[in-house]
């Protein structure tokens, strides 16, 4: 079956985030540079003590480590395509960490055989890591991918709901439902999945086209 313009976009973007195991990399091999820092003695009022000469700053309190939830909401609310692409990012890795050394390992040899055109072997190796890990919802995202590339949708469509059910911020596998209901005919479905994923990420390419193009017949038909 001939994908739809559509669906292919969200199936390259999709195949691209299950290969992100990292984000964007740091200013590694950067110069330290000098720096002089002037210390200058300050004023005191009465009863104050004075400031030891060079004594250290406090240093400003750690930040705590950002929840998915506050990264969904700052991706909602991104403001051009770049920031939401460093949200995306940090959000795939968010989203591969299973807790487990095992299913990793299965998981990072699915990838490959996905990569190898190999979705039988990448089934298979998913229906361990599911198994292991019923409750990681990015088990079943890439499990349906490999049911999506293989042409099963009716399957695919049952893991991207369950990878959903898991974790409902996950818009890839909305993204990717989406475009498993565009191609098996139901564009009103399909509509409400575009429309939902807009809403959660603003700039995810493709989903403003699809739903351009759906809305005559959805809308104009349920008028």
């Amino acid at each position: 079956m001939t994908l739809r313009p559509a669906s292919v976009t969200f199936l390259s973007l999709a195949l691209a985030a299950v290969f992100v195991t990292g984000g964007a990399s740091g200013l590694a091999g950067s110069a330290q540079a000098e720096v002089l820092v002037q210390v200058q003695q300050p004023r005191t009022t009465p009863g104050q003590a004075p400031q030891t000469q060079g004594a250290k700053p406090q240093a400003a309190p750690a930040q705590p480590p950002q929840t998915l939830a506050t990264l969904y909401e700052r991706l909602k609310a991104a403001g051009s395509a770049q920031e939401a692409e460093a949200l995306v990012r940090q959000i795939a890795r968010r989203w591969s960490r299973s807790g487990s050394d095992t299913s990793d390992l299965l998981m990072a040899r699915a990838r490959q055989a996905m990569g190898q055109r190999n979705g039988p072997l990448a089934v298979e190796l998913l229906d361990r890591v599911i198994a292991l890990q019923p409750g990681w919802a990015e088990a079943w995202h890439v499990r349906g991918l490999a049911f999506f590339v293989m042409q099963d949708d009716l399957r695919a469509l049952v893991d991207f709901r369950e990878a959903l059910r898991r974790e409902p911020g996950h818009f890839m596998a909305l993204g990717m439902a989406a475009a498993a209901l565009q191609r098996q005919g139901d564009e009103k479905g399909a509509l409400g999945a575009y429309r939902a994923l807009q809403d959660m990420h603003p700039f995810f390419s493709g989903a403003k086209d699809a739903i351009e193009r759906l809305k005559p017949n959805v809308d104009g038909r349920d008028a």
